[in-house]
C-alpha cells in the first residue's frame, strides 16, 4: 500500500474543510484535503454569510473577492409570506440588517456587512487559496478508517481511490473530519452525539427563471409560499423560495407533509408545481437540479480526541433556519487553524488544542437548538395558517379569516403578527451570530472581579450583540485613523490591527512603552511576537471615540487579543512597574499556550 506523509489530513472539501485548509496556510501549515465527491458543491446549498464570517474572510485577505461575487444585503432586503411569488402578500419583514431600527447596530458592531454568498461560489475560492499555498487536493478519495501510533502519536489513515479501488495510507500529525452530516471520521472517533430523530423531509428544486418583473419592489432573500388555491402534493406542505442570483436563479425548498419521507411524483409533476408556486404561467423555468434532505437536530458532545478533530456539519446538524450552517462551519475552522498553527510552529504545547472542543462545542450546541427553536416557531405559524389542513376549502377559510372584520379575524391577525415578530430572531438574530463567549485554558479571566456581562433575557441575547473586552468575548470593532492620516486614507478597524496569525495588544497612549517592553520580553522568552498598538493619540486616533467606550480599560491598560480576534486577557494597567507587567504577561501567555 502506497504511503503519504503530511502535516494535516482534512477529510471533506466543503465550507469547513476548505476554509480550514485556507486558514492553515496562513501559519505555513500544509497537508492533504480529500473528498469523496468529484468537485466542489454543484448546488448553492448554504448561502447567507454573516458579519462574523466575513470578518474571518477579511482576516484571510479574501473579503473583497468574496464580496465581489456575492449578492449585497440591499438585494436580500425582505422576508415575505405570500400565496405565490406573484400572488397575494400576507406580510413582509426586513431581513439581514436592513431594518431601519437595526441597521445602525450592525454597522457599529462590525467592519463587515453580511451578504448572500452561495457555497458553490465560496468553496472554489477557499480551495484555490489552500492549494496555491501548499495544500494538495484529491477528489474521488474516500476516507475509510484511522488508528493512532502510540509511540509516535502519528495518525495513520486509510483512504480509498474510488475510481481505481486502490487503498492509500496517509500518515499525518493531525486528522480533521470535515466530512459532513454522515461523517466517517466522527463515527470512527466514536464521538458521543445528542440526536433527536424525525425532524421532517424536504425537496430542493434549483432552477433558472426571470422573475425581475416581480422583484422591482420586493427584492428579498426568502419568500414563504402557501399556494392555497390548489391542493398541495404530499412533498410540499409549504414552500420556501430563496434567491440565488438576482433575479434569475432560485431554489425552492418544499417541506413535506408530516409522515412523508420520499418523493413519488414525476419530474414533470414537480416542475408544474414549481410553476404553480410562482403564480405566473408566462414565466419559463429551467430546472438545474433536484435534491432531497432531512431536518436534523443533532450535535456532538465533544469535538476531538487526541490529535483527531471534527468540525462543521460533522458535529452540528440542524435545519437552515437562521442561516447558521456554513457560518458556524467556517468559524469552527478559524478557531482550530490558529491553534494547530501555533503547535506546529512550536509556539504552543499540544494542550492548547483541547480548547477547540471546549470553545466550539457550546457554540455548535447553541446553534442547533436555536435553529430548531426557530423551526418550532415556523410550525406554530404554519398551524395558524392551516398549512397542514388537507381540506382545501377549510384551508382557504382559515386564510380568509385573517382579513375578516370579525372578532375571530382580529384574534387571528393578532396571533399572526405576534408570530411574525417572534421570527425576528431569525431575520435579525445578530446576537445568535455574534455572542460567543469562549471559556477555556486559552482565555485568562482569573483577574476579572465580576462574571462576564450578559443580557437580562434570552430574547435580548438572541437579537442583540453584546460588545465587551471581557476575556472570551469577540474583540469589539471601532473605526480608527492613523495619527498622520490624510483625508484620502481609509479608516482602519480594530479588527484590522488584530488577527493575521498573531496575538495583539491594544493599549492607550500611556501604555505603549510599558506593554511594548512586556511584549518584547514575551518574544525573548517564548519566541512569540505580539504587536502593540496604542489607540487615542498614539499610533491610531479613536476618531469616533468608540474604542474609549468599548475598551473597558484605562489608557495605561491593555487588551490582549488572540489570533482569532477573541480577547484572551485584559489589564487596567494599575501596576506601573514594567518588569512586573512583563512577568505577568509571560505568565498569562505561558498558560494560554500551554507552556
Amino acid at each position: 500500500m502506497a504511503c503519504i506523509r503530511t502535516d494535516v489530513l482534512i477529510v471533506g472539501a466543503g465550507p469547513a474543510g476548505a476554509s480550514l485548509g485556507c486558514f492553515l496556510t496562513r501559519y505555513g501549515v500544509t497537508g492533504l484535503i480529500v473528498s469523496k465527491t468529484s468537485s466542489t458543491a454543484r448546488t448553492p446549498r448554504a448561502h447567507f454569510t454573516s458579519n462574523a464570517t466575513f470578518e474571518c474572510l477579511r482576516d484571510a485577505g479574501l473579503e473583497n473577492e468574496c464580496r465581489s461575487v456575492s449578492t449585497s444585503r440591499e438585494l436580500i432586503k425582505f422576508y415575505r409570506f405570500c400565496h405565490t411569488m406573484a400572488g397575494k402578500e400576507l406580510s413582509r419583514s426586513y431581513y439581514a440588517g436592513n431594518d431601519p431600527h437595526r441597521e445602525g447596530e450592525y454597522k457599529r458592531a462590525s467592519p463587515c456587512e453580511q451578504a448572500d454568498l452561495p457555497q458553490s461560489t465560496l468553496e472554489p475560492i477557499l480551495l484555490r487559496v489552500a492549494t496555491q499555498n501548499g495544500f494538495k487536493l484529491r477528489w474521488d478519495y474516500e476516507f475509510i478508517s484511522f488508528n493512532e501510533d502510540e509511540e509516535t502519536g502519528k495518525i495513520h489513515s486509510t483512504i480509498r481511490d474510488i475510481l481505481s479501488g486502490s487503498l492509500l495510507k496517509v500518515v499525518s500529525n493531525y486528522l480533521c473530519g470535515a466530512d459532513g452530516a454522515k461523517s466517517v471520521v466522527a463515527r470512527e472517533l466514536q464521538l458521543p452525539f445528542h440526536d433527536t430523530p424525525g425532524g421532517g423531509f424536504a425537496l430542493n428544486v434549483w432552477f433558472e427563471a426571470d422573475l425581475s418583473h416581480m422583484m422591482a419592489h420586493s427584492a428579498g432573500l426568502i419568500h414563504m409560499l402557501l399556494a392555497p388555491d390548489k391542493p398541495q402534493p404530499d412533498y410540499c406542505a409549504i414552500a420556501i423560495t430563496r434567491q440565488v442570483k438576482p433575479f434569475s436563479e432560485w431554489v425552492i425548498s418544499m417541506l413535506a407533509k408530516p409522515g412523508i419521507a420520499k418523493v413519488t411524483a414525476s419530474e414533470d409533476e414537480i416542475i408544474q408545481h414549481v410553476k404553480d408556486l410562482l403564480g405566473d404561467p408566462s414565466v419559463e423555468i429551467k430546472v438545474k437540479s433536484m435534491t432531497t434532505w432531512s431536518i436534523q437536530d443533532c450535535y456532538a458532545e465533544q469535538y476531538a480526541r487526541g490529535n483527531v478533530f471534527c468540525l462543521g456539519d460533522a458535529v452540528h446538524r440542524h435545519p437552515p433556519f437562521n442561516g447558521l450552517g456554513s457560518n458556524t462551519c467556517i468559524q469552527d475552522a478559524y478557531n482550530l487553524a490558529w491553534k494547530i498553527g501555533y503547535v506546529q510552529k512550536g509556539w504552543a504545547s499540544p494542550s492548547l488544542l483541547k480548547s477547540f472542543s471546549a470553545e466550539r462545542q457550546p457554540v455548535g450546541k447553541a446553534v442547533v437548538r436555536r435553529a430548531n427553536k426557530t423551526g418550532t416557531i415556523h410550525a406554530q405559524l404554519f398551524a395558524l395558517m392551516g398549512v397542514f389542513e388537507p381540506d382545501l376549502a377549510k384551508k382557504r377559510r382559515i386564510l380568509d379569516s385573517l382579513e375578516e372584520n370579525t372578532e375571530e379575524g382580529a384574534e387571528a391577525r393578532a396571533a399572526f403578527q405576534q408570530i411574525i415578530e417572534n421570527l425576528d430572531s431569525e431575520r435579525h438574530g445578530f446576537g445568535v451570530e455574534m455572542n460567543q463567549l469562549y471559556q477555556s485554558q486559552a482565555v485568562w479571566a482569573d483577574d476579572e472581579p465580576n462574571p462576564p456581562p450578559s443580557f437580562s433575557t434570552p430574547e435580548e441575547a438572541d437579537l442583540h450583540y453584546l460588545e465587551s473586552t471581557y476575556p472570551g468575548f469577540r474583540l469589539p470593532h471601532a473605526w480608527l485613523r492613523t495619527t498622520n492620516a490624510k483625508p484620502s486614507d481609509p479608516m482602519i478597524s480594530t479588527h484590522d490591527l488584530a488577527g493575521k496569525g498573531h496575538f495583539t495588544i491594544l493599549t492607550g497612549l500611556g501604555g505603549k512603552a510599558k506593554w511594548a517592553y512586556a511584549a518584547l520580553r514575551v518574544q525573548i522568552d517564548l519566541s512569540v511576537e505580539i504587536p502593540v498598538y496604542s489607540i487615542g493619540a498614539g499610533d491610531y486616533r479613536d476618531v469616533f471615540y468608540d474604542w474609549s467606550k468599548k475598551s473597558g480599560i484605562s489608557e495605561d491598560g491593555a487588551v490582549l487579543v488572540r489570533p482569532d480576534r477573541f480577547v484572551a486577557w485584559r489589564s487596567n494597567g494599575d501596576d506601573r512597574d514594567p518588569e512586573r507587567n512583563a512577568d505577568r504577561l509571560i505568565e498569562i501567555m505561558s498558560r494560554i499556550l500551554g507552556r
